[in-house]
């Protein structure tokens, strides 16, 4: 789909259909047609009757000749001026799911609510990525394909809402960023979506190799021998019981200053999780081909800040590993050695994200970064804990934790912060060896996070997302599709472009 800016005072080719929001006074009366819609106010009017402006109503009626559009589509959002970005979500599924299914192939979309928590840049930015993400679809494997017409083109009223005050050259600007983010997190769902039978580690290492060379960004894999080398104790645990060999994946974007420490992003790469051993219950164990979120994440992110030049460095890490039964698989109380030389009693091997994580932040290191940020589907307890409506965010960094519970609130990608206290270290102490990879029932979430803490390189900034809660979902929600969400995309570079923002007020541009 593809999105243009479009100023109504100037002629354009005909769209077959005008997408505007009804909206109800607080005391149920309906608002009168604003002026902006001075075009098409006549027979809006008239659409405007049976919907009243009720949250949920639809009206669909003709457009005379002459009109920018065929039919006018007039959708009630009940009575708030500004909406919280989930209902816009929500809203914007209902529209795309509501053209297609009438045949529409373009449209014209007056958008006149300002969002919660967000500026104008901020709600722009949401409501196009949003817009276009809403008609995501995963159907390559089915064999009849999409047969359904698509939505191609969607000319985006100048003038209203949150485009009230933006020159079009800055909006065009801004969509252009917008798509390009958009598309970068469709190929993060994609990769999610797939079944773990086509995306081994070798396919998603080939998959990330091949999107971020066409973009110009240093990609280095290590295969099985490699990681032997680097002495990846923990990846090659958790990798032994699969037929698949390991991989680990490292992306360099240099966008930032000549010298300048990057940050760097770990994305946990399990592209199928059994549990191994500690196998897990057989029901929705298909659900665990998206163990690889993280991974997914943190390539996502680098794609895009290479497709809309972020000024930054960046390295993104991803080991990928399936973890699997077999006569090889690592056993509980087998006590496994990191690259770091650290220890740790397997307590439980279904508790294997963290293990081969610690390999991968300890090579972080190497760049001495200015924050490592890491991401993966770590815990079943972070979902009892938040629900599917937030990620959890731990760091014993105050200011690295705001930053991103920030950015969080500002792309509807939210994470709430709990403790790294040191007291919790007792929950993971072992017998044998330095440490436990499992703590137990009570705080299961903070127990993977305080493991992943032994790991940090020493004086780094860093910060654990535990993104379990909202990588995906088994059905639609929220105006999210049934599957993968690209969560952590968006939230990591609003937090790049804050830090890079902050850097320039006190450094000057570069």
């Amino acid at each position: 789909m593809k999105v243009v800016i479009r100023d109504p005072s100037r002629s354009a080719p005909r769209c077959g259909a005008y997408v505007v929001f009804a909206t109800q006074a607080k005391d149920g009366a309906r608002k009168p047609v604003p002026a902006a819609l001075e075009e098409v106010k006549n027979v809006a009017e008239g659409a405007l009757a049976p919907t009243g402006g009720g949250e949920g109503a639809l009206s669909v009626a003709p457009l005379p000749a002459g009109s920018p559009a065929e039919r006018l589509y007039v959708f009630g959002a009940g009575s708030a001026e500004i909406l919280s970005p989930r209902k816009a979500r929500t809203l914007f599924r209902t529209v795309l799911k509501t053209l297609e299914k009438n045949g529409e192939t373009s449209a014209i979309l007056d958008f006149p609510f300002g969002l919660e928590r967000m500026d104008g840049v901020e709600s722009r930015e949401f409501l196009l990525r949003t817009f276009l993400l809403s008609a995501y679809r995963f159907d390559r494997y089915k064999s009849e394909g999409n047969t359904a017409p698509e939505l191609t083109t969607v000319r985006w009223n100048l003038g209203r809402g949150p485009w009230a005050d933006v020159s079009r050259q800055e909006a065009e600007r801004e969509a252009r960023e917008a798509a390009a983010v958009a598309a970068v997190s469709a190929l993060v769902r994609d990769a999610g979506n797939t079944p773990s039978n086509d995306l081994v580690p070798r396919h998603f290492a080939a998959w990330a190799a091949r999107e971020g060379k066409a973009r110009g960004i240093a990609v280095r894999v290590l295969g099985k021998k490699e990681i032997v080398k680097e002495r990846m104790g923990g990846l090659l645990a958790v990798n032994r019981g699969a037929a698949e060999e390991p991989r680990f994946v490292v992306m360099e974007y240099r966008g930032g200053r000549r010298g300048e420490a990057p940050v760097v992003l770990v994305g946990k790469g399990v592209t199928f999780d059994s549990g191994g051993i500690s196998i897990k219950p057989s029901e929705k164990m298909g659900e665990m081909k998206w163990d690889m979120m993280g991974a997914a994440t943190v390539v996502g992110v680098i794609l895009a800040a290479a497709d809309t030049r972020l000024a930054v460095n960046l390295v993104a890490l991803a080991p990928l590993t399936e973890n699997l039964p077999s006569g090889s698989a690592y056993k509980p109380g087998d006590i496994v050695r990191f690259r770091n030389g650290k220890t740790a009693e397997i307590d439980n091997t279904d508790a294997e994200g963290r293990v081969i994580l610690a390999d991968a932040l300890d090579y972080a290191g190497q760049w001495k970064p200015s924050a490592i940020v890491d991401y993966a589907t770590l815990t079943g307890a972070a979902v009892v804990a938040l629900g599917l409506e937030a990620a959890v965010v731990f760091s014993p960094d105050d200011s690295l934790s705001t930053g991103l519970i920030s950015a969080g609130e500002r792309t509807d990608e939210r994470i709430w912060r709990l403790p790294v206290w040191e007291e919790y270290r007792e929950s993971i102490r072992s017998d044998w060896a330095d440490m436990k990879n499992s703590g137990g029932r009570w705080g299961g979430s903070i127990n993977g996070a305080m493991f992943l803490k032994e790991f940090v390189p020493a004086g780094a900034a860093w910060a654990h997302l535990d993104i379990a809660p909202t990588a995906n979902y088994d059905g639609e929600h929220g105006g999210y599709p049934t599957g993968a969400t690209s969560f952590g995309v968006a939230l990591t570079l609003r937090w790049l472009r804050d830090r890079l923002a902050l850097k320039r007020a006190v450094d000057g541009p570069h």
